[in-house]
């Protein structure tokens, strides 16, 4: 059963990244400790309001900005723990830096702010390679790379900020891809955007917690499909590989609502009749597990 969100785990893991910045020189004001104000904020009202009372007069900029705080606060962090352990301190946070930038009420973000969130989903994706085992290399080429059984593989992330704007996102991505002309190539496409742009009263609200894996795996291969007039047949020894994420709500008993972030993923071969690819990306994505 999903729990509900972990603010003490995760500010511990907030409190212990901004350590590890500041000991390399990051002290700026940024997203992620504007995310762990916010955060600490709410720790401190659950534990004088039981009930959250005090949040029900709060003003719709301020309620957009809390729940985005967890919500990217969680994944952020569960990308920099796995690449902490795998690649250079010093490397990574050059990578963080770029990536905490922009305002923390995703709803305020427009084509003209969005680079910072742009190169957390690079992050995001390398967290997601490190877990699996794997160490991506960042900015040498493409967005990511790395080994896989002695094959290279390219990555490109793209964030589109709009469903218009997805083919313009995966063609710049296959020619890039195809320059780059690794062993295998990934195109990665966030659509966590697509599902959400910022507004609490968009997070789906759903009959029960069970509920929300399989509704978010419907919505992701939708996309898949139909964004495939895109895609597909137009690069060789190629993947793409959606990732979303999202806060889903579910109707409790006593008429308050629990609240989790749910995550989906599907990878898909460009070429449908290259096998030696379809058999590399069933170790991939063994090897990322779930």
């Amino acid at each position: 059963m999903p729990q509900p969100f972990p603010f003490e785990e995760i500010i511990a893991d907030l409190d212990a990244i901004d350590h590890w910045l500041r000991e390399r020189g990051l002290q700026a004001h940024d997203r992620i400790r504007t995310y762990r104000k916010n955060i600490r904020q709410m720790i401190a009202v659950q534990e004088s309001d039981e009930k959250l009372e005090t949040l029900q007069n709060i003003t719709d900029e301020r309620l957009r900005e809390i729940v985005w705080s967890y919500v990217e606060a969680e994944e952020f962090v569960r990308a920099v723990l796995p690449l902490r352990a795998v690649i250079g301190a010093d490397l990574l946070a050059a990578q963080i830096k770029k990536a905490l930038d922009g305002p923390a009420d995703l709803y305020l973000e427009t084509r003209k702010n969005n680079s910072g969130r742009n190169f957390m989903f690079e992050l995001i994706m390398g967290g997601r390679m490190a877990k699996g085992g794997f160490v991506p290399v960042f900015d040498q080429g493409p967005d990511l790379q790395f080994q896989l059984r002695g094959l290279r593989v390219a990555m490109q992330c793209k964030r589109p900020f709009s469903i218009e704007g997805m083919e313009e996102s995966i063609g710049k991505a296959i020619a890039q891809l195809k320059a780059d002309a690794a062993d295998l190539s990934i195109i990665a496409v966030s659509v966590s955007r697509l599902w959400n742009a910022g507004d609490p009263r968009e997070i789906p609200i759903l009959d029960h917690h069970t509920m929300g894996h399989p509704f978010l795996d419907a919505r992701i291969k939708q996309i898949a499909h139909v964004s495939s007039r895109f895609w597909k047949e137009k690069l060789e020894h190629a993947a793409i590989f959606f990732y979303g994420y999202s806060p889903i709500r579910w109707r409790m008993e006593n008429g308050r609502f629990g609240n989790v972030t749910v995550r989906a993923e599907i990878i898909c071969p460009v070429t449908t009749s290259d096998e030696p690819t379809k058999q590399r990306l069933k170790v991939l994505i063994h090897e990322l597990g779930p």
